[in-house]
């Protein structure tokens, strides 16, 4: 008998996927140090977790056609992937590689000309940053022959920090599970992120592995990522180039064409209007952008993750907020039931919802009242950390919806704080405080709130053991946490950081520091400038959202407006607009039939990139190789 009718999830599932959690966490921070190729956890695609679940629906075919009975159900293949996808999101961008390079680089990173050891270092707590000077220099620089890994001066500051770092993963599930309900079943996004893994979860007669269609689209991105592999090891080989840039506007910016087959398929499960948008809006703001240098238009100073486009990356911050807010108020009366009904209110949630609302709440509170210890007033802090969880909604919105592969916050919330507030009102004990929130409000590119959103998606119509996709949650995001800093630390000292990913270990690090020593250095008010661009995007938000829910054939989706000013926007655009245009023509001369036939050509796309991605990663690891980067996003 076939697992299918035992189709629940399970203990075993929690393993296998707590096991390839693991590996997905210790494997990316060695790519990362010591091969420095493809990146497989960058950002919210999860490649790691496709990769990986890959290669358990083949294993798990094998299986089925010899010992079905101790097959894996499709409930268990969707566990496991839930949990890859949650442990894809914390080893990079997502938060061990601001954390540890953090922890060493601000006291290593200070030199007599940057002047932090007078401007920051004596503000900072110093219980959260790594005090060891030896330890310090040996994890930049390598650990001598016959030394120790200093474990103990690294535990000091990460006793602190992995506490946090937890309630910051509950809070985003919780948060999660309570907006599920509006999303998925009124607003029924379309979360195109969830529909290559659950193509290759659902096992049937039509399951996907017997697609030609498939196939054909898989070979596509292989065949590329293989022939540049080998142009890598043999440069006399040719190479297929995927990328051509256009400069504008006396060559004060570029417009880049690039040819993302993954972002191909991500878009094709994307409403019109919002793929529309998305491509629309980046080539409006390009025009903007390109006015504002060629007339001086503009503010010089460091902006940090915005530093091109400033001001348009303020003006989508009220974008952004517009969406976020008017979304919560749509949410109002659900918000409300689970609020004061102190019962389970539904069978399908992996959390009771009154324990969701309040335990989001405490947790919020934790945070704040954290942050408030590392040296920020516990009203600004309440403030700030409100302004992430707002950022963290907005940019799942995008990738649930508009399945933007790559994207990020247009401001981050300590920025804002700053501008709102205003340096000079800050302490620089404060200040610090909020150079430490980069941790896990910085570069965005992905977190455990979108991980969990999609893996809330893929889940419905599973309704037997709904609580332990919420253990499997949290024990991968867990795992992944300790099993990367533990990696983290381990290949540092065995390698030497300098050496690693210049991003990851030298030039993020410093961000903060650059940015808040210059506010120490030269305190400001409010700044009243970029917040006039944010009143002003809000502004254009609320005119297109009203626009878009009084007229049916209103093709401008804010969502695009928000997220089109974003730097790997602006990288994606060619192949969102491809996408649409597919898109267009299929429904417009083959209709539904023809859209829905054309679905796993598109998946194809996906899972083809990211399984050769890892494939050469695996090359690359036998013959010691580094620097052979195939892909990005």
């Amino acid at each position: 008998m076939v697992n299918e009718q035992a189709n629940v999830f399970t203990i075993r599932a929690l393993i296998f996927g707590l096991i390839l959690s693991a590996a997905i966490a210790a494997g990316d921070v060695y790519n990362l140090i010591v091969l420095q190729g493809s990146y497989m956890t960058l950002d919210f695609t999860t490649p790691a977790a496709i990769f990986f679940l890959f290669w358990v629906v083949l294993i798990n075919f094998l299986v089925r056609k010899f010992r079905p009975q101790v097959s894996l159900s499709s409930a268990e293949l969707i566990q496991i992937c839930v949990m890859l996808m949650v442990a894809s999101s914390i080893p990079t961008m997502g938060l061990t590689l601001y954390l540890v390079p953090l922890l060493a680089g601000t006291k290593y990173f200070s030199s007599a000309a940057n002047r932090w050891d007078t401007l920051l270092l004596p503000h900072i707590n110093q219980k959260l940053i790594l005090q060891d000077n030896q330890a310090i220099a040996w994890f930049y620089e390598g650990l001598p022959k016959g030394e120790r890994i200093p474990w103990g001066a690294w535990w000091d500051p990460l006793k602190y920090w992995i506490p946090l770092i937890l309630v910051v993963f509950l809070a985003m599930i919780l948060i999660m599970v309570l907006l599920r309900k509006q999303w998925v079943e009124k607003e029924k996004l379309n979360y195109p992120m969830t529909k290559a893994p659950l193509a290759l979860a659902e096992f049937g007669p039509g399951h996907i592995f017997g697609s030609r269609v498939f196939w054909l689209a898989f070979a596509l991105p292989f065949v590329i990522g293989c022939v540049n592999g080998l142009h890598y090891y043999f440069p006399l080989f040719p190479q297929v180039t995927m990328r051509w840039s256009l400069p504008l506007f006396r060559r004060t910016l570029a417009m880049d064409f690039r040819i993302s087959l993954p972002m191909i398929g991500f878009t094709y499960f994307v409403n019109l209007p919002l793929a529309f948008s998305l491509w629309f809006f980046c080539l409006f703001h390009t025009v903007e952008q390109g006015i504002f240098n060629v007339t001086g238009f503009e503010r010089k100073e460091f902006l940090p993750y915005n530093a091109d486009r400033p001001i348009l990356g303020w003006q989508a911050l009220g974008a952004l907020i517009v969406i976020v807010l008017y979304g919560l108020w749509n949410s109002r009366q659900h918000l409300r039931t689970v609020a004061c009904a102190w019962r389970k209110t539904s069978d399908q949630e992996i959390i009771c919802q009154p324990v969701c609302f309040w335990g989001a709440i405490a947790c919020l509170l934790v945070i704040s009242a954290w942050t408030a210890w590392s040296g920020l007033s516990f009203g600004v802090a309440l403030v700030t950390v409100g302004l992430a969880f707002i950022i963290f909604i907005g940019i799942t919105r995008v990738v649930a919806e508009g399945g933007l592969a790559a994207t990020r916050a247009p401001v981050i919330a300590p920025v804002i704080t700053t501008a709102l507030i205003g340096s000079s009102h800050l302490s620089a004990s404060g200040l610090t405080a909020l150079g430490l929130m980069f941790v896990y409000t910085s570069d965005v590119r992905t977190f455990v709130m979108a991980a969990a959103a999609n893996g809330l998606k893929m889940i419905e119509g599973f309704r037997q053991r709904p609580r332990l996709i919420f253990w499997s949650m949290m024990v991968a995001a867990a795992v992944s946490l300790l099993v990367s800093t533990w990696a983290t630390i381990l290949l540092s000292y065995r390698h030497g950081a300098i050496n690693a990913n210049h991003w990851f270990f030298i030039a993020g690090p410093q961000y903060p520091w650059k940015y808040f020593a210059e506010h120490i250095r030269n305190p400001e008010g409010p700044n009243w400038f970029y917040l006039g661009f944010t009143a002003i995007g809000a502004a254009i938000a609320i005119i297109l959202q009203f626009l878009r829910t009084r007229f049916l054939w209103f093709p401008f989706h804010p969502l695009g407006f928000a997220f089109s000013t974003i730097m790997m926007t602006n990288a994606l655009w060619f192949s969102i607009f491809i996408a649409w245009l597919v898109k267009v023509l299929i429904l417009k001369y083959g209709g539904a039939r023809v859209y829905e036939q054309a679905k796993p050509f598109f998946i194809g796309l996906i899972v083809g990139q990211f399984v050769v991605n890892g494939l050469w990663l695996l090359i690359d690891f036998l013959t010691r190789h580094t620097g052979n980067s195939l892909f990005w996003a």
